[in-house]
């Protein structure tokens, strides 16, 4: 017996409509997630520079086990998650987002970094994200609601 996830979407009359019976079956949110976190490791690898291989040679796999898993057909587990993100020197961190609402995530440092002088300063380096002006919080620096 086919699931749910499995049959047809029958007619539609317009790609919104499409999205929106996709949006109810729970296969859609499992690839959504899946996709989401692929997306998020692959960006963590660009901003170290890191390969797929070093990142297999850091998971001390073979770098057709990476590939695999980047591939976007991979049903991750939570462990292989944590080691993906360790591997990075990362944390994972996981987060139940309530409908209606978007989540925006900030990282914190957790102790001020040292400073450049001008001299050192490479303007090429300081990397623009999203459209907020970037800088660096701290814990005394960050608003907490009242």
């Amino acid at each position: 017996m086919p699931n749910q996830n499995d049959q047809a979407y029958g007619r539609f009359d317009s790609f919104d409509e499409f999205f929106q019976r996709a949006e109810e079956r729970p296969g859609y949110w499992a690839e959504r997630a899946k996709l989401e976190f692929t997306e998020e490791v692959t960006a963590e690898m660009k901003q170290q520079g890191m390969t797929r291989s070093q990142l297999a040679s850091a998971l001390d796999v073979q770098p057709g086990f990476v590939t695999r898993l980047l591939s976007g057909r991979n049903n991750f587990e939570l462990a292989t998650m944590v080691r993906l993100a360790r591997a990075l020197n990362c944390e994972f961190r996981c987060h139940l987002q309530p409908q209606g609402t978007k989540t925006c995530w900030i990282d914190v440092l957790n102790e001020e970094p040292q400073r450049q002088t001008t001299a050192d300063w490479n303007p090429k380096e300081f990397r623009k994200v999203g459209p907020f002006e970037p800088r660096v919080l701290n814990y005394d620096t960050v608003p907490v609601a009242a």
